[in-house]
This record gives C-alpha cells, structure tokens and sequence, in this order.
C-alpha cells in the first residue's frame, strides 16, 4: 500500500511538474507576444509621426514660398523673357533668391531624410518648372558659386537646367 501511494505522489508530483511547465510556457508566449505587439505599436507611431512631421515640414516650405512668390511680379512666371533680359527690383531679386534658397533647404530636407521622398514628389514638378523660368535661372546663375559646397543640390540643379 505504501508503494502504491508513493507512486501516486510521485505521479501526481509529475503531472503537478507539467502543469507548472505548461504554464511557465504559456507566460514566456504571452510576454513575447506583448513584446511584439508593443514593438509593432511603437514602429507604427513612429512611421505616422515621421509622415505627419514630413507633411507638416513641406507645408510650411510650401507656404513660404507661396509668400514670397507674391512679391514677383506676374511676368517672372510667363516664361516669355530670355535669361539676362530680365530687369529686376533689388526687391523682386531678394525675392527670387529667397525662393531659390527655400527651395535648396527644401532639397536637403529630402537629401537627409528629414522630408518622405513622397512628400517630396508631390510637388517637384512645380519646383523644377518654377526653376526653369527665365528669372530663375538667371538668378541661379548668379547664385551658383554659392552652392558649390553642396553637390547633389548642384547636380540636381543641372537636371533641371535641362529641362
């Protein structure tokens, strides 16, 4: 008899054993799989911040040089008028050179990550356009020795000149 209860407290010490280490399993799954969870969440949070602050970035470019834009005159975005044709105010040429210089900043933003590709092609054609105008591109000419220290704005430069 006392053999046979030995082996039922062994047995049941056994099966006690299992369901600890079935338990102790289940517990590692869960933490594993808030760990998971909680990592998707946060990589989530982080790519839509990232997008919104993108946004949130271009927009304020964009407004900016849709201000200074009003300073121009109408003319300087017909098109019509060669490079080296065009007369300027000192104003009208600040103007332009602000533009040129928030579109350069605009540029690096995108070079070094801080604004989405995305975001970016949205709006590229209308820049390379704006910068293709006559009154552009003789203001980039004067501006060029500037950017020397910045090829890729450069070479990007000489992509739109072809246009």
């Amino acid at each position: 008899m006392a053999k046979i209860s030995n082996d039922v407290i062994r047995l049941s010490h056994v099966h006690e054993q299992r369901r600890v280490q079935v338990l102790d399993h289940i517990l590692r799954f869960m933490t594993l799989g808030t760990v998971i969870v909680g990592s998707i969440a946060i990589y989530a949070a982080l790519y839509t911040n990232n997008r919104r602050l993108g946004a949130e970035i271009f927009l304020k470019y964009s407004d900016r040089i849709s201000d200074v834009r009003r300073d121009l005159p109408i003319t300087a975005f017909d098109g019509r008028d060669g490079p080296g044709n065009l007369e300027m105010t000192p104003e009208e040429r600040r103007a332009a050179h602000e533009i040129i210089y928030s579109i350069f900043e605009l540029y690096e933003l995108k070079v070094h990550g801080y604004l989405p590709s995305e975001v970016w092609k949205i709006r590229e054609p209308d820049i390379k356009r704006t910068l293709s105008l006559p009154i552009f591109r003789q203001e980039l000419e004067a501006l060029e020795s500037r950017f020397g220290g910045h090829p890729r704005f450069v070479s990007w430069l000489e992509q739109v000149k072809r246009i």
